[in-house]
């Protein structure tokens, strides 16, 4: 892949919620990136979008693509569209940002994979939660040994969806399946990302609003070198929590969005109290971006490319198979 130079010239498919949340990522690192077109088949949509970041709006990716050249684009719209936009963009060589999940299927999202494997041309996963700082900060702590070995993992990712039962993300063809997909998507990679590769899952979902998908959901996991883990998430449960915990046999660390700023506190054996750890840099978003942004200048693979979103993905579908079938399922890669 050829170099660019900042500033890189970046292009948004899709303008709902997320889009609005890399532009301002990307809005905050100007003297990388110049946020150039926006484009949806909701013309007021893109227009709107656009006015607030001061560049072009179009109704059409390809018309987007080839008027304005951008040398990378995020793709924001829902999972099972996520293909066309990424298609539209490797075949004329543009660096890709794809939105979580990376497809709503497991065919779909190896297709992705496979087809930027052709081309020769990067495609990133947006599992933003891998460029927390304190995120990031746990992960060195375990791999410099301070919590000694692994014993278990926990996370749970719980709000109020407010009117999740009038948008796409309850509908399945559209979505894929309901909050595991949606949001137990992060709790996997996090899974992958502290402790190691998913050997076994089983899973249990439930179904409280009138939909025709879960709207809770719980998986437990175990890792190939034996580290269990839970995780749960619910759109139906306020006022909602979001924490990580890694229990080691020297210590324990947790990383509370909601608390202490979301920085990680730990104590180990040897410490009367928790202890905080400081950060004071970038959020989550305005890091993955910036990730992305540094990839495509250096020419370099991101460190979450498709294969690492395809292998979530591969993780969901045994988790919905465990989940209907009652049973633990073996994860293929």
């Amino acid at each position: 892949m050829a170099r660019k130079s900042y500033p890189i010239q970046v292009a948004l498919i899709g303008a709902g919620g997320i889009a609005r949340t890399h532009a301002r990522a990307y809005a905050a690192q100007p003297e990388r990136c110049r946020l150039v077109a926006v484009a949806d088949i909701a013309a007021k949509k893109a227009e709107s979008l656009a006015a607030e970041f001061n560049c072009q709006a179009f109704a059409d990716v390809g018309t987007m693509l080839d008027e304005v050249r951008p040398d990378a684009v995020s793709i924001c719209t829902p999972p099972a569209i996520h293909l066309l936009g990424a298609r539209a963009a490797v075949e004329r060589g543009i660096p890709v940002l794809c939105e979580k999940p990376l497809s709503h299927d497991l065919r779909t999202a190896r297709e992705m994979v496979a087809m930027a494997g052709r081309a020769h041309v990067p495609l990133m996963t947006a599992l933003c939660h891998r460029f927390h700082g304190p995120m990031v900060q746990l992960k060195e702590m375990i791999a410099a040994g301070e919590l000694g070995r692994l014993l278990y993992f926990y996370n749970r990712f719980a709000f109020r969806f407010k009117g999740v039962e009038n948008t796409w993300f309850v509908v399945p063809e559209v979505a894929g399946g309901g909050i595991l997909i949606d949001t137990l998507v992060h709790s996997i990679d996090l899974f992958r990302y502290l402790v190691g590769e998913v050997s076994i899952v089983s899973a249990q979902t439930s179904t409280t609003l009138p939909i025709a998908v879960e709207d809770s959901a719980v998986i437990m996991m175990q890792s190939g070198s034996g580290v269990p883990g839970v995780c749960s998430c619910s759109w139906v449960s306020p006022p909602g929590q979001a924490v990580v915990q890694v229990f080691g046999s020297e210590g324990t660390a947790v990383i509370d969005y909601n608390a202490n700023e979301g920085r990680l506190c730990y104590r180990t054996a040897a410490d009367q109290d928790w202890v905080t750890v400081p950060y004071d840099g970038p959020d989550r978003f305005v890091n993955e971006t910036a990730h992305f942004l540094e990839c495509v200048a250096e020419g370099k693979q991101p460190s979450v490319d498709g294969n690492e979103g395809a292998q979530v993905i591969a993780i969901i579908a045994a988790a919905y198979r465990a989940a209907r079938n009652g049973a633990v399922e073996t994860v293929q890669g």
